[in-house]
């Protein structure tokens, strides 16, 4: 496999005209500039010359910002790669899917990819809005895990709109194309550069819609930048917050990055794509000597898999935060080896199983023919901080992630000392010190509506001792268990209501706003439900007793009431409820 390239210029039929690819297997991606005058115009003359010069070979394009060639950032040319197979097994096959009507056949396209023996690789460059894009790689998704899926989202804007285009297809503002890499000899390994740094404590995305950040842990989105970082709403705030990116949390293995782009006047930030409510991030901040770090450790990687070139899809974003650098990262990848691509508005990668839309990333597609052939040199010593040269924003970081870590580490012990001093060990329900808590602060602290209003369900499982003599104190333990699952998921689910284990096989329920006549019902229920409930020694039952608070009592009266009314149950019969309050 070997990468031929070029720009449009003058002697660009001629060049091409001398790459000689009649009767061979190839693939031509055309990038387009989605800035220059008349971009499509000028992308009909290279498509007319394509075609009559090699008809047979598919062509794949978009707009994009940054085309590479001869290993830098070109642009402001039109730039035309050419990747040529050389065994005959190796092909692609191109699947325009541009308007709505065909783009929702994507089922089709999967059927197709799932019945073509040696399938190594999915290519996707997408105008499409998010929403169908994700729905999409969801469907693609479904492949085997050893077929790479990888792709860009064209660049436009609203005076130039992104577009992608294939063969003689019409070009399309909100479709795509997906390209197929088929051959037994062909060898295909993706990876992604990040290098972004999370600092500080994790925060909860809890209001957003689609790409619109409402609030993050129940404030506006915006207070995060400004309340921290100090960036303020004026005509600089997309450049000041491209170097303090989102790390959106998938899974504990996955993340994405999301930058902001814009603030709306009640503080919402508008993302670069969607981030789901419910998710968790964390501020990011770019360093480039760590950045650059990581690139360099990735292209290693990237290297060691002998690739004869390597397509690189760079972020716009990850392009405008070098600013006059923008070849640092591409020239590093690009050393010794070939390599094409360009920067896109957002970056595909399948990583763990999960296509994901990627922001401020490199996304780097590694191919070759045959078994590994190709040695490239790795200065391992290239990369790698040096505790006396590490930059002070580094320095810093360091500090703060070194603190945050340790606050949440004694959170967390300080939360789980809390939960052991009020739950019960063996049925995770609140301890008796816990539940009498419950009952007392919420008498004295409630409104005055459910002050006095309040209920007391007091219960006991029926032949517990005989249980555990017969059987075994594990055999009951189960019991306990099982019945403290189950009063979990019922008392759980009722507002103004907790349950407690009060001490060996006695359980207490508090509720607070509800009628005598509900409260006894739930008792009555609460009686035949446990008695469906069955462990190896057999079914359980229980005894209840129910009553409510009275004025001017006492809430030891009313615990002391609940008491003698399960022992009533009890002595009467077992499996039953007994009370002193009328439905």
């Amino acid at each position: 496999m070997k990468l031929l390239q070029t720009t449009y210029n003058k002697t660009f039929v001629q060049t091409v005209a001398n790459w000689n690819l009649k009767d061979k297997n190839a693939l031509f991606h055309v990038f387009v500039p989605f800035d220059l005058n008349d971009n499509k115009g000028e992308t009909d003359k290279v498509r007319e010359a394509l075609k009559f010069l090699y008809p047979d070979i598919p062509v794949v394009g978009c707009s994009a910002t940054g085309e590479i060639y001869d290993g830098t950032m070109c642009d402001h040319d039109i730039v035309v790669s050419a990747m040529v197979f050389d065994n005959p097994d190796t092909r692609v096959e191109v699947c325009p899917y541009y308007v709505e009507k065909d783009f929702v056949k994507k089922e089709e396209l999967l059927d197709m990819a799932l019945n073509t023996p040696n399938l190594k690789g999915i290519e996707l460059i997408t105008a499409a809005p998010y929403q169908k894009l994700e729905a999409a790689v969801e469907i693609m998704d479904r492949l085997p895990d050893d077929v790479e899926i990888f792709g860009a989202v064209a660049v436009g804007d609203q005076f130039q709109k992104s577009f992608v285009f294939a063969n003689d297809c019409d070009y399309s503002m909100d479709g795509s194309v997906c390209v197929m890499y088929i051959g037994s000899e062909l060898h295909i390994h993706t990876d992604r550069m990040l290098g972004w740094k999370a600092i500080g404590y994790p925060l909860k995305v809890t209001k957003s819609e689609g790409a619109v950040v409402y609030e993050l842990d129940g404030k506006p989105a915006y207070d995060v930048y400004n309340h921290y970082l100090h960036i303020h709403k004026d005509n600089n705030f997309f450049y000041d917050a491209l170097q303090f990116p989102w790390e959106v949390q998938v899974d504990d293995d996955t993340t994405y990055i999301r930058h902001a782009k814009s603030v709306n006047p009640d503080g919402s930030i508008v993302m670069s794509t969607n981030i789901p409510q419910g998710s968790d991030i964390r501020i990011t901040f770019g360093d480039p000597r760590r950045i650059m770090n990581h690139t360099r450790q990735t292209s290693d990687d990237i290297k060691s898999f002998s690739p004869d070139a390597i397509f690189v899809i760079n972020c716009m974003g990850r392009k405008l935060f070098w600013d006059y650098n923008e070849d640092v990262e591409v020239s590093e990848i690009s050393k010794n080896i070939e390599t094409t691509g360009f920067s896109a508005l957002g970056e595909l990668l399948r990583y763990n199983g999960t296509t994901f839309l990627n922001n401020l990333s490199i996304v780097c597609v590694a191919m070759r023919e045959g078994a590994p052939a190709k040695k490239y040199n790795q200065d391992s010593t290239a990369y790698g901080y040096h505790n006396s040269n590490l930059p002070v924003t580094h320095r810093l970081a360091i500090f703060i992630n070194t603190i945050t870590d340790e606050l949440m580490e004694k959170n967390k012990q300080l939360n789980d000392m809390l939960y052991k001093a009020n739950h019960d060990a063996l049925t995770g329900l609140l301890n008796r010190g816990a539940i009498e808590r419950v009952i007392y602060d919420a008498t004295d602290n409630t409104s005055p509506s459910y002050r006095n209003d309040w209920h007391l369900i007091m219960l006991d499982i029926d032949d517990f001792k005989a249980l555990n003599d017969r059987y075994g104190h594990s055999e009951g333990d189960k019991a306990l268990r099982l019945l403290s699952d189950y009063l979990k998921k019922e008392v759980g689910s009722m507002k103004n209501a907790s349950v407690g284990r009060w001490g060996g096989e006695e359980f207490m329920i508090y509720l607070a706003g509800y009628t005598n006549a509900e409260v006894i019902s739930f008792a009555e229920k609460l009686v035949s439900s446990v008695s469906d409930l069955s462990i190896e020694s057999g079914k359980l039952t229980v005894s209840i007793g129910v009553t409510n608070h009275h004025d001017f009592e006492s809430v030891l009266g009313t615990i002391d009431r609940a008491d003698g009314l399960l022992y009533d149950a009890k002595n009467g019969g077992k499996n039953k409820v007994c009370t002193d309050i009328e439905k």
